[in-house]
């Protein structure tokens, strides 16, 4: 029934409507380039950063109290509280453009750091594998790892496309939800307001470029330094997927989207890379004995292709992360969102013949990345494979025991910075 009710309130977005224009400078005063020791850039647009008010483009549906009540309830696990503070407050913010680590976001929460290093994810697959999604380079651009303002918010636009499409392709169609300054809802008896979901507003799409296209122009608002970019998020991906499937997906392992302590489930970290949200990390389908089933049987689907973006997990006395199949394990681009202990980051390689040609596999550097904003120097691995050597994997970083559950024997060295994960 929510599920319907989302559809039916949200209006079809004409093409005509779209603005073309992929993004514009900001007229905002940038800081100094030459400082990048861990600062972070607050993107906002001019008009968000004079006041609170959102300029919202016209054409969106109010969310209704049906659907407000749905997404609380999916996420956070009910609608008459308000949700957990680091996840309501948490923002898409970059890092000083054009500086060392200028391609990455900031996580200042540990908990949203789940989400916001797998969007991480996607902004790099766009920086160095699809440069034609850019305008012709300039001469400061030759650098994909040091991008500037405008191609930080290409990237970041492009990466929710991904993102938010990917969730709703089964539907050929998505929905976005954007932050208003109105409240569309009161307090009721079963729900209280908690400053956002009653205030979004729903705008559905059609086709991917039109997709793009209105996320790129809008991306600020995913970006506020006091927003909640994270959640919109969240809730533009569970209405673009549907609430009911997204329900049907969990498959009775999960009434929520996140734990009663508010960390990303597995579920959730799925439903980004592959837009189906299993809590189930093995390739295709599997069926297992369930004693609460009539017919004895369980159906668990887990990973029904190959993804773009892989995973990497080892988390002690953990035993799904022994299921992690090849179809994550293995991505068409070479880079992992990885979980250590329950530490999120993003290993990625510059070149795609990492995951093209086993030859490339023998030594190679890992850049590794986990959004904290004390670490302002990149991190570079070098893996060397050749050799094959036994390993004292109590005494190894936790990193490195999630990178031999892929590169089995693989030695790893840190190239002179001190292990921090």
């Amino acid at each position: 029934m929510a599920k319907q009710g989302a559809q039916n309130d949200v209006p079809s977005f004409s093409q005509d409507f779209v603005d073309r224009k992929i993004y514009s400078k900001s007229a905002a005063v940038m800081r100094s380039e030459g400082k990048d020791r861990g600062n972070v850039l607050y993107s906002r647009s001019q008009d968000s950063r004079s006041s609170n008010t959102f300029k919202l483009p016209p054409g969106g549906a109010a969310v209704t109290k049906e659907v407000a009540i749905s997404l609380r309830k999916l996420l956070f696990g009910g609608s008459t509280y308000i949700g957990n503070q680091e996840w309501m407050k948490s923002a898409l913010e970059f890092r000083e453009p054009g500086s060392a680590l200028g391609y990455g976001l900031v996580s200042l929460k540990n908990n949203p750091r789940a989400v916001i290093m797998c969007v991480q994810a996607y902004i790099l697959k766009h920086l160095l594998f699809n440069k034609k999604d850019f305008p012709q380079e300039s001469s400061r651009d030759k650098d994909p790892l040091r991008p500037y303002k405008d191609r930080q918010q290409q990237a970041l636009g492009l990466a929710l496309a991904d993102i938010i499409w990917k969730a709703g392709t089964e539907n050929s169609r998505c929905t976005i939800c954007l932050p208003g300054d109105r409240a569309h809802l009161e307090r009721e008896l079963n729900y209280t307001p908690d400053g956002l979901t009653e205030k979004i507003n729903l705008f559905e799409f059609q086709r991917k470029e039109d997709t793009v296209c209105f996320l790129v122009k809008h991306v600020h608002l995913f970006q506020q330094e006091t927003g909640n970019g994270v959640i919109v998020l969240l809730y533009s991906m569970i209405l673009s997927r549907g609430i009911d499937r997204v329900q049907e997906d969990l498959n009775g392992e999960y009434t929520e989207l996140l734990t009663p302590v508010c960390e990303a489930t597995q579920a959730l970290i799925t439903f980004l890379l592959a837009g189906r949200a299993t809590p189930y990390l093995h390739n295709g389908v599997m069926h297992t004995l369930d004693e609460d089933n009539v017919a004895g049987v369980k159906e668990q689907v887990g990973l029904m292709s190959r993804g773009e973006i892989g995973a990497l997990i080892w988390n002690r006395n953990d035993e799904s992360s022994k299921q992690l199949g090849s179809r994550l394990k293995t991505p068409s681009f070479p880079i992992w969102v990885t979980q250590a202990e329950n530490k999120y980051g993003v290993l990625f390689h510059t070149r795609r013949d990492l995951t093209r040609d086993h030859r490339a596999e023998h030594r190679f550097d890992l850049h590794y990345y986990n959004g904290c904003p004390a670490n302002y120097e990149p991190t570079i691995l070098t893996l060397d494979t050749r050799f094959n050597k036994g390993q004292d994997e109590y005494r190894m970083p936790v990193l490195e025991r999630v990178l031999v559950s892929k590169w089995q024997g693989a030695q790893v060295s840190w190239n002179e910075t001190t292990p921090y994960v």
